[in-house]
């Protein structure tokens, strides 16, 4: 009897880690990442920088297209990694200073986006803002992005 249990025990074990599946390996995403620098010396009025992942264009109303945004890289520091996983598409990356706490800010993100009136400063200028990124399927661009401060 003990060996009839036994047997039965080993080949349950066995067809139980027969009829298991190996996985595959997760899809690659899409996305951009990169380095976020700061030179020069933070100015008072900004609490800290982010990057703005944005797919539309419109300088006067910066919340109508964000897309998502990296995690604020608080004063004084000058280096942060992010990355963004992103559909394909395109896109435009911008660095920004937020003039207020980044806890209140993401605390309150979607209410703030809703009124249009952001507490950020856009801190690069035309020549990034015009790059467009088209990312592509499954596709991770490296770009790194600093923000000179006066």
């Amino acid at each position: 009897m003990k060996l009839i249990c036994k047997l039965i025990t080993i080949i349950s074990v066995l067809v139980f880690i027969w009829s298991c599946e190996t996985p595959e390996s997760l899809e690659p995403v899409s996305g951009i990442e990169g380095k976020l620098f700061v030179e020069g010396e933070w100015p008072d009025s900004i609490k800290a920088t982010a990057l703005i992942v944005l797919n539309s264009l419109d300088p006067g109303n910066l919340a109508a297209g964000i897309v998502t945004y990296s995690t604020p890289m608080l004063s004084p520091s000058k280096k942060s990694d992010y990355f963004f996983q992103l559909e394909p598409g395109f896109y435009f990356v911008a660095g920004v200073g937020l003039t207020m706490d980044p806890v209140l800010f993401f605390a309150n993100f979607d209410s703030i986006t809703a009124s249009g009136n952001l507490p950020i400063v856009q801190l690069e200028k035309s020549p990034p803002l015009l790059k467009i990124i088209d990312l592509g399927n499954q596709q991770v661009i490296e770009i790194d992005h600093t923000i000179t401060f006066k």
